[in-house]
Order: structure tokens, then C-alpha cells, then sequence
């Protein structure tokens, strides 16, 4: 029933049946705990984390690696991060999800050198880092604009690993270089992606060259999110204002058309001023 109400999305009365479980001495399995410390994280819950956390050492459960990382991840979570790495130290033995959820915990916190000293001592260990712990360790050489470590990351995915990379792997690496003022290295990556999964990059890649004044390539993107035919109304508004920018007017008309068409466009508002005299 706790699982349920989690999967349901009331987190709250899965800590009330929890609560209720405790207090009638039912002993809880190393599955409910990993719910509820979902829960915890769910609600940003630390307190009760650590309650959750001294059960854990009473009942001696800290040697299940699914409870150590679920442990890790309720407190990145919670924002006690010095409470994650201890858990984390604290485990005899860790799979590649417990090396993630700490790497990522660490680059969320802006932690990012001890993000990357950990996927150091991760792959020293003999442990082979997954699709989830490049997402994590790109988004944080995105955030701290490290481009020549995030391009030198993506390619061990590739080389290294021989991991396909996914739209999530090519969004933090266009992200990183559209930052960085490097948008026409950019659009090379984009065009390595899958075409079904270009829209997010261009997509990145717009607000980038706006940005930096790349009216030439907006032009170009531009016209490749109008060929992909995205009916995104953020997309198109943005399309709308570039093409107004290069003074494209014919192509604005035919966005605000479009806009219209598919009911994307609203009637401009009338307001009355009084002015006195």
C-alpha cells in the first residue's frame, strides 16, 4: 500500500502508513525503506530521512546496496550533501547507480572537480560508468562552462564505452558550447543526432545564437525548426521574433499565420489610459 500511494503521487499519507506501520511494531523490509526514502526525497523530507536513516543502522540494512543508494539519493535531495558522500564512504559495496547518484549529487551541489574525481576513482575501481552517469557529469562541465572536459567526456561515451549517446548527452554538450559562444561547433553536433531528436537541439541552439548576435545561423536553424514542423508555441514565437530581427517580414507573416491557424495566436488587448491636462 505505501508503494501505491508513492506510484499515486501522495507521498504524505505513504509517511502516515509508514508511521502507522511503525507504531503497530511491523517490521519494514529493506523495499519499504527504499520507498519511503523516496518519499522523503519526494518532499524534501530531511528530518525524516533521518529517522528513516537511524533505522536503517538499528536494523542493520546499510549493507543493501539498493538501501545505501537510496540513502545517498534522499540526502542529495534534502540538500545535505556532506551526509550523502558519508553514506556513500560508509558502503562496503557499490553498483554503478550508487556511483551515479553520488556523481550527480556532487554536480548538482556545484561540487564539479569532485564530480570528475569521483568518475576518476569510480572507473579506477573497475566500475564502468552508464548513460546516467555521463548525463551527470556533462551537465556539470555545462555548468561550470567547462567545454574542452565536456567534449573530451563525450567522446569516452563514445570511444570508451561504445554508449549510443541519447538526446540527453547531445543537449548538455550543445548547451555547454552555445554558452561558451562556440554555436557553429554546435550545429556540427546536431546534425550527428538522430532526426527525430534534432528539435531539442535546435531548439538550444536558438536561444544561443540570439544570444551571440549569430544572425546568419539563426536563419539557418530557423529554417530547420520550420522544416521539422514543430508546433511548439514557444518555438514558434521565438522563430517569429528572429525572422523579424533579420528583417524576414514575408516569413514572419506566414509564422503569425500559421500561429493563427492552429490557434496559437491571441487577439491583442485593448487598455484604456486617462491622461490629464
Amino acid at each position: 500500500m505505501i508503494s501505491g500511494y508513492v506510484e499515486s503521487n501522495h507521498p504524505n499519507e505513504a509517511l502516515l502508513l509508514f508511521e502507522k506501520m511503525e507504531n503497530e511494531e511491523v517490521e519494514p523490509d529493506e523495499y519499504t525503506v527504499v520507498t519511503i526514502l523516496s518519499t522523503c526525497a519526494c518532499l524534501s523530507d530531511l528530518q525524516y530521512g533521518r529517522h528513516i536513516h537511524r533505522l536503517i543502522l538499528t536494523k542493520n540494512m546499510l549493507h543493501d546496496v539498493f538501501v545505501g543508494t537510496a540513502l545517498i539519493d534522499m540526502y542529495s535531495k534534502c540538500g545535505s550533501i556532506v551526509d550523502a558522500m558519508a553514506t556513500f564512504y560508509k558502503m562496503e559495496e557499490k553498483d554503478v547507480f550508487t556511483w551515479t547518484t553520488a556523481i550527480g549529487g556532487l554536480a548538482n551541489f556545484g561540487y564539479v572537480k569532485e564530480s570528475l574525481e569521483l568518475l576518476n576513482q569510480m572507473e579506477n575501481e573497475g566500475v564502468n560508468p552508464n548513460e546516467a552517469t555521463f548525463v551527470s557529469v556533462l551537465a556539470a562541465c555545462r555548468q561550470a562552462g567547462l567545454v574542452e572536459e565536456g567534449c573530451f567526456l563525450f567522446s569516452r561515451l563514445v570511444r570508451n564505452y561504445k554508449i549510443q549517446p541519447k538526446v540527453e548527452h547531445f543537449g548538455c554538450l550543445i548547451d555547454l558550447l552555445s554558452r561558451a559562444g562556440l554555436v557553429h561547433q554546435a550545429d556540427e553536433f546536431i546534425k550527428a543526432m538522430d532526426p527525430g531528436e534534432r528539435l531539442v537541439g535546435y531548439k538550444t541552439l536558438l536561444s544561443a545564437c540570439m544570444n551571440y548576435s549569430k544572425i546568419d545561423l539563426v536563419l539557418k536553424v530557423a529554417d530547420e525548426l520550420y522544416g521539422l514542423g514543430s508546433e511548439d508555441h514557444a518555438v514558434r514565437v521565438l522563430l517569429s521574433n528572429f525572422y523579424a530581427l533579420a528583417g524576414e517580414w514575408s516569413k514572419v507573416e506566414e509564422m503569425r499565420r500559421d500561429m493563427k491557424f492552429f490557434g496559437m495566436l491571441k487577439e491583442p488587448g485593448l487598455s484604456c489610459i486617462g491622461v490629464t491636462t
